[in-house]
């Protein structure tokens, strides 16, 4: 059965990798909504947060990746995280360049744990998410590490790669493909994920999977509790020859005979030293309930004086678990949005914005900010693209978690897509007749910067654009018309900030609200007559 385990692994996981990967490429929408939840409902941190925030399946992805490690181990962080398979995928290349064109096989050797700094950084990230910060899960959590990377870095490249073949083939009379337009991509907030993605390649080319062990708060998590999982990963001294081929081939490097021990807090479940084993000296074996004849004397000592090492800690974890989440960054205390008066000087006023814009279905700042791991999948899947990374629109610990970016474009008054896949229930879902009257953000107007004002012409590109008649054109002089606004009915969808042709400032834009509110249903011009129901021509 052993042998059967890792090709098993390898089908699973690549599966998962190509799925994942997909959901942040796909812009043809060929995946309905549904199909995203039910793609990343395992993942351990989203589902968690779901878990804390609503009810629903969503919630059930972390106890059952829990389930699995107390029963087997750390088998999530290889075969259901996306970005330890990514590593497997750049160690597997990296070993097959090395053995078919340079000629030397690649070997690993047994390291000692940097358990210091390991368990600092998953406290660290505990102890803030306790206090009502998700800033740490947002820089380091696999999966939303995995979606900056495939989003910011991937995403366009895969784009450009599309619309370059795309061109070719028009050119030859073939449109099985078609250009996709792209919109500006703000660069501060790609720098984290390019840095990353740096440290994990390098990382995953000479020392496998340390990231996994060192700096990934979720692996130190799971490898806490796979220290007490029923099934490990152990070696018979029946059969063992000590020939170092499990060891050689550990990407975790957490196997060493010379202390006859297996680190199964490192173990990630890759099942490459039990391909290796030629005696089938390696396997899983019950350490609930051990067979006395199979375990070495120094193995249980070790791991007795492992499990001395880790109860603090999960005293510490236990104690901090009943810790209330006290501390806030963002009041939900609603603000008072001043109006920028009209004013008759002739230079364009800057916007005067107090608060970003979230995105609708994520009730406040503050909600948003404590539930958004910045994954971008909603980013990914806007089809406007007025979803974009942030940089310190948010402060320092809101960095990546997607805004509203009207200079980019305007949302869609129909779409729900970003309510319907965000994995963490920071965007709880909408439906269209809510989303109609969910309120964002407030227009804002300013006369001074408005061209009909200041130039004697007309425009009404604004109230062309607004689907709620929150912006109307009202009489002004010379047979002009001039933008009037009317808040109450406002969604904050951004359209008439993007359509509007001043710059660099806005003559009319949205500021966010910190607690979302309801809008006004939009006004529906009833006609004064009945249209005949044939077509008179």
């Amino acid at each position: 059965m052993n042998k059967w385990l890792k090709p098993i692994r390898v089908i699973v996981s690549l599966l998962f990798l190509g799925l994942t990967g997909f959901l942040f490429l796909d812009f043809i929408g060929s995946l309905s909504p549904a199909w995203y939840g039910r793609i990343t409902w395992i993942q351990f941190v989203p589902s968690l947060l779901t878990f804390l925030t609503v009810a629903g399946i969503g919630a059930l992805g972390f106890l059952v990746v829990l389930i699995v490690t107390l029963l087997w181990g750390r088998v999530y962080c290889s075969l259901v995280c996306p970005l330890g398979i990514l590593q497997d995928v750049v160690s597997f290349v990296s070993r097959q360049y090395r053995e078919k064109i340079r000629k030397k096989r690649r070997r690993y050797r047994p390291a000692e744990p940097w358990n210091k700094l390991r368990y600092t950084i998953m406290g660290v990230t505990i102890v803030a998410f306790l206090a009502g910060s998700v800033f740490f899960l947002n820089l380091l959590d696999p999966f939303s590490l995995f979606g900056k990377i495939f989003s910011g870095l991937v995403r366009p490249l895969y784009f450009s790669m599309n619309n370059t073949l795309a061109g070719w083939l028009q050119e030859a009379g073939i449109h099985a493909l078609y250009h996709v337009e792209t919109r500006r991509m703000t660069l501060l907030p790609l720098i984290w994920p390019a840095l990353m993605l740096g440290v994990i390649v390098w990382l995953s080319l000479g020392k496998g999977r340390l990231y996994c062990n060192t700096i990934c708060p979720v692996g130190s998590f799971l490898g806490l509790i796979a220290t007490r999982s029923m099934y490990r990963i152990g070696i018979d001294f029946n059969l063992c020859n000590r020939c170092g081929d499990c060891l050689l081939n550990c990407k975790a490097q957490c196997i060493d005979l010379k202390n006859n021990d297996i680190d199964f807090s490192r173990c990630v479940g890759c099942f490459n030293c039990l391909n290796a084993c030629s005696k089938q000296g390696i396997g899983y074996r019950n350490r609930w309930f051990p067979d006395k004849k199979t375990v070495a004397p120094t193995e249980t000592a070790a791991a007795g004086n492992d499990n001395e090492r880790r109860t603090f800690l999960f005293r510490l974890v236990a104690a901090m678990m009943g810790t209330p989440l006290a501390t806030r960054l963002v009041s939900d205390r609603p603000a008072a949005h001043g109006r920028q008066p009209a004013t008759n000087r002739p230079t364009r006023i800057p916007e005067q914005k107090q608060f970003p814009i979230s995105p609708p279905g994520s009730r406040s700042l503050r909600h948003f900010k404590d539930t958004c791991t910045a994954c971008q999948l909603c980013v990914s899947a806007c089809p406007t693209r007025v979803l974009q990374p942030s940089f310190l629109e948010y402060g320092v610990t809101g960095m990546m978690q997607p805004r509203m970016d009207f200079h980019a474009s305007f949302c869609n008054f129909d779409c729900v897509i970003c309510t319907e896949v965000c994995p963490t229930a920071a965007i709880l879902p909408l439906t269209r007749e809510q989303k109609h009257t969910e309120q964002i953000g407030l227009v804002t107007l300013i006369l001074g910067n408005c061209v009909v004002k200041t130039d004697n012409t007309s425009c009404g590109a604004c109230a062309e654009h607004c689907p709620t008649q929150a912006v109307r054109m009202v009489p002004y002089k010379n047979g002009l018309t001039i933008p009037e606004i009317h808040p109450e009915y406002c969604v904050g969808c951004g359209g008439c900030e993007y359509i509007c042709p001043v710059r660099p400032h806005r003559a009319i834009y949205i500021d966010g609200l910190p607690v979302h509110g309801r809008a006004k249903p939009p006004v529906i011009e009833k006609l004064d007559f009945t249209p005949d129901d044939d077509f008179p021509f």
